[in-house]
């Protein structure tokens, strides 16, 4: 059975948790949703202001309406340029690895920075000198994971953060190998900014089917047993040829019957959370996918 569920704040903004429950529940029974608590509640307080009150609050007023935390959000900058600023996200990524067994979900997830303060593209990121500043980042947060038996999910975005491609995930998972480090699969997030490409190395609007067989296949090759949730989106290519990386499922080009499929038959079973939506056409795409 699928785990199929929905990025919270892609509902909007609600004034209690009690309200966002209410919402989700519109869209189905048991459902998994990605809970970052600053971008989906009004007046959400800081992490470090989080209390075992307010958690418990969140977790039980989802249970309520039949939903449960499959990723406690905490998108963070763990290679941020500036040591101070780095340090506070850090701090604000292990409260919430505190809290996240009391939520009801150890799995707590961010995406790996870049040099730039923004998160944009910045050409060092790649360099050896930031990928040892991610590594000493990663050390620190496990270091928390261990102490609140809680995981670091980690999600790589192709060209313009530090863990970019299918390779460097690999070594990561390497590198660190611990029950308390695992993957958030976007594999829409790990195309190329230039798309997927054919066996000659050329590409194409669509690809191939043998093209998107090898590039899914080649990540759960490489840590597909240390996945713990995916991210369900799509993406194009524009008429210059670059990645739109941004859209619902089904408005894009990604295979995503052939994945569904491939991780079932790799009994691979974890949150699959849908990002991006259109929540005009959210319940019929649920539906579409439960089929695959």
């Amino acid at each position: 059975m699928k785990q199929l569920g929905i990025r919270a704040h892609d509902l909007g903004t609600f004034d209690t948790i009690s309200d966002l429950a209410s919402e989700i529940s519109l869209y189905g029974g048991s459902i998994p949703i990605q809970l970052a608590l600053k971008k989906v509640l009004k007046n959400a307080p800081d992490a470090e202001d989080y209390s075992e009150q307010f958690i418990i609050s969140v977790r039980d007023a989802l249970k309520a309406k039949g939903a449960y935390v499959g990723v406690f959000g905490s998108y963070i900058n763990p290679v941020h340029p500036d040591k101070a600023a780095r340090d506070a996200e850090l701090r604000r990524f292990e409260n919430h690895l505190k809290y996240a067994n009391l939520l009801g979900c150890p799995l707590v997830g961010t995406e790996t920075g870049s040099f730039r303060s923004d998160n944009s593209y910045h050409r060092e990121t790649a360099s050896a000198k930031v990928l040892d500043i991610f590594y000493r980042s990663i050390e620190r947060l496990l270091e928390a994971a261990v102490k609140y038996d809680a995981i670091v999910g980690i999600e790589a975005v192709s060209k313009q953060h530090t863990i970019s491609t299918i390779p460097r995930m690999a070594a990561l998972m390497d590198k660190f190998d611990s029950p308390h480090l695992r993957v958030i699969y976007d594999p829409a997030n790990l195309v190329p900014w230039i798309g997927i490409s054919e066996a000659d190395g050329s590409v194409m609007g669509t690809p191939s089917f043998a093209a998107q067989k090898d590039f899914f296949c080649s990540a759960l090759d490489a840590f597909g047993d240390k996945i713990a949730a995916i991210h369900v989106k799509d993406y194009k290519l524009n008429d210059q040829g670059i990645k739109v990386g941004d859209l619902t499922v089904g408005e894009g080009v990604l295979d995503w019957k052939f994945l569904f499929g491939e991780l079932r038959r790799r009994n691979i079973e974890v949150p699959a959370l849908l990002e991006d939506l259109t929540v005009s056409t959210l319940k019929e795409t649920l539906a579409l996918l439960s089929t695959y």
